[in-house]
């Protein structure tokens, strides 16, 4: 078994296999598996038993899904494991998404029965709240636009100097397994392919910063500081992770002028995992929204109201589908981060963007 076929489902896999597991005890304290409940809800017995068994069954499907790649790994040649990390992967997103639907009807049923408080439906809102410096700005990306622009001019000076074949893909042990005939496109290919994630990085900043504000029924002032905060954060690791991509894409660009492959192949597996292990660290240690995992209010200072419900907004209790809603962008309802507006014209221009970018990126790699 090849170490750096394993270790990427080791540090990588396993990470999100617990992020994932533990999903619902990082959202809002009025959400439970998609589905609205009030803060003094989400703490009963009944739901605290629900989250329970959900991470139980999903580490455990999520381990054997691990193990079983791990094992199918151990004699894999280099064509095969590509193919069994994608079976593997394919597993693990499906098996996530039929659990949580699983569990959100179960959760749709349990609500029912569900002690309410028979009272006028209220909200609070901090006006202020757009006044605040919601994200880092969009200027920090220069500095990655700046560090693609050098390379490409690094490149183009020494066009004569690279060969009229050059290797575009290698497998784990350093060997080209693609190449291309030198032309100024099949140089520059990589910097087009940063260009891309950049703009995908600065859209996704820009989604933090003018993402649909929520509305709360208790202490509008902390919870709006708790969101700030959550934003801000979150804006920064956009734009750190946005710095290691095109620094491990100039690495692969670098290659071709100075053939390091050791350096190389350490710095493509790195990079992802300091990302993956990065995003879990600040999931884990942060309620959706802002706030605090760990709740130490007694019960009877928790709210039994009932939050605005906008359930039927939410399909299977993720997909966000309101054509009255003019937000492009809204805090999940299920784990951590941003989705989009199904309903809203610009998600559809945003997937077709996304999905440019993967088609490109694979055909100039092959």
């Amino acid at each position: 078994m090849q170490l750096f076929s394993i270790l990427p489902i080791i540090l990588i896999f396993a990470p999100l296999a617990v992020l994932l597991s533990f999903a619902p005890y990082v959202t809002r304290e009025t959400i439970s598996f998609g589905v609205t409940v009030s803060q003094y809800n989400y703490y009963t017995p009944v739901l605290r038993k629900l989250r329970r068994t959900f991470a139980i069954v999903s580490l455990i499907g999520n381990g054997m899904v691990i193990l079983a790649c791990l094992y199918l790994l151990r004699s894999a040649n280099e064509e095969s494991t590509a193919m069994i990390t994608g079976v593997c992967t394919v597993l693990f997103i499906v098996y996530w998404v039929a659990l949580h639907i699983l569990f959100h009807f179960k959760m749709k049923k349990i609500k029912g029965t569900l002690a309410t408080v028979d009272a006028p439906q209220r909200v609070k809102i901090d006006t202020t709240f757009r006044q605040n410096k919601l994200t880092y700005s969009n200027y920090w990306f220069l500095i990655h636009i700046a560090i693609i622009v050098a390379i490409a001019i690094i490149s183009i000076l020494n066009y004569k100097v690279l060969p009229n074949v050059i290797p575009m893909k290698y497998d784990l042990q350093g060997n080209v397994i693609s190449s291309a005939p030198k032309t100024y496109l099949s140089v520059l290919a990589i910097n087009l392919v940063q260009l891309g994630i950049i703009a995908l990085m600065i859209l996704v900043n820009w989604s933090i910063k003018t993402s649909k504000q929520q509305l709360t029924a208790s202490n509008s002032a902390q919870f709006a500081a708790e969101n700030i905060q959550f934003r801000r954060k979150w804006s920064l690791f956009t734009i750190i992770t946005g710095l290691l991509l095109t620094i491990l894409f100039t690495f692969i660009q670098i290659n071709m002028f100075v053939p390091n492959l050791a350096l190389l192949t350490s710095m493509s597996f790195i990079i992802p995992v300091l990302i993956v292990l990065g995003a879990v660290w600040l999931s884990l240690t942060g309620r959706q929204g802002g706030g605090k995992i760990r709740n130490h209010q007694g019960d009877r200072e928790r709210s039994k109201e009932q939050p605005v419900n906008d359930d039927d907004y939410w399909k299977l209790g993720f997909i966000y589908f309101n054509a009255n809603d003019p937000s492009f962008t809204v805090e999940k309802r299920y784990g951590i981060g941003w989705t989009i507006n199904f309903a809203h014209p610009l998600s559809w221009v945003l997937l077709l963007f996304i999905i440019a970018i993967v088609v490109i990126s694979r055909v100039l790699s092959q």
